[in-house]
């Protein structure tokens, strides 16, 4: 038997309210296949992921209070996340009619963002938080948890909004990187990542062996090995403005970059894969040709069948 509610008072969903109310009862359905389109609505305006994740919390907050129904008196199912399509009347009032279900699930729900190589792309976060998609880059986000986000690989920067009693957790080679009020950038490539503060400060593998990062300073992890390094804060995340910035990097590493930069294919050769450089590259210089930064790193680019090949001058 259902409750009776009366929702006379209740205040009608705006249109902005309403749409992103169809998109939690959309995407609540594990038969929902849409990605693409609800991801470009997420990314249209600031204000449609903040009323889509504060819709899905509403829902799950007053879901949650709501009591089980004695299995002697209803037929009890347990039910997947879905909701049916309100039409006006307020959250609360209507999910008074959730008294016949025994529970509701709730579950994370992660989806991937990518950026192809030679290509960028800025996400805007509901809390306000944004983060700098380098190319060939994996992020992995959550819809249920917009204070979380996995780097797979590629590079990206964080402008994050602090908060202390919910900070925000980057998740990259196993390890966890927390905001302590922060703008930082983190590359994962090659087995290895490297992690430079700009701004605040950041915990790395927060616990008992956490290494905390401040402004100006940077983390290389490779190997399983942790070391703290200094970084040139104006140079953190120039490559959002085409510049990459180095100090001491192997050239494989700088090769690399290259490639998801330019969008191209470019290794380095054993004979100079681990020679150390250090200076700037202007990537939109080299209008897509690799061989144009040569003379700068003191290599020869050639093109060899699909790729190009870093080495030793001749």
């Amino acid at each position: 038997m259902m409750a009776e509610h009366d929702d006379t008072d209740a205040p009608a969903l705006t249109a902005l309210e309403t749409r992103a109310l169809d998109w939690v009862v959309r995407t609540g359905s594990d038969a929902f296949e849409d990605w693409p389109a609800f991801h470009a609505w997420l990314e249209a305006d600031p204000s449609h992921a903040a009323a889509y994740h504060a819709m899905a919390l509403d829902i799950e907050d007053v879901a949650a209070t709501v009591p089980p129904v004695p299995v002697a008196s209803v037929d009890v199912r347990p039910v997947r996340r879905r909701w049916p399509v309100w039409t006006g009347g307020a959250i609360a009032a209507s999910l008074a009619l959730f008294v016949g279900y025994e529970a509701i699930e709730t579950r994370s729900h992660p989806y991937a963002v990518e950026t192809e190589a030679g290509s960028m792309r800025t996400i805007r976060l509901a809390d306000g938080s944004s983060i700098a998609m380098g190319g060939a880059t994996r992020l992995v986000l959550d819809r249920d948890d917009p204070r979380a986000a996995t780097l797979e690989h590629g590079e990206a920067m964080f402008v994050v909004r602090h908060d202390a009693r919910d900070p925000f957790e980057v998740r990259v080679g196993g390890a966890r990187l927390v905001d302590v009020g922060t703008a930082f950038d983190v590359k994962h490539a090659r087995g290895e990542t490297r992690v430079a503060v700009s701004e605040g400060a950041v915990d790395y593998n927060p616990g008992r062996d956490a290494i905390r990062l401040v402004q100006g300073q940077g983390l290389l992890v490779r190997g399983g090995k942790a070391t703290v390094t200094s970084v040139d804060v104006a140079s953190v995340g120039s490559w959002r403005d085409s510049v990459l910035a180095y100090d001491g990097v192997p050239l494989a590493e700088v090769a690399d970059d290259l490639s998801r930069a330019l969008g191209v294919d470019l290794r380095a050769d054993p004979t100079v894969a681990k020679r150390a450089f250090s200076g700037s590259i202007a990537t939109a210089k080299l209008a897509g040709d690799p061989a144009l930064a040569a003379p700068l790193l003191g290599v020869a680019i050639r093109k060899r069948g699909g790729h190009w090949v870093m080495s030793a001058r001749s």
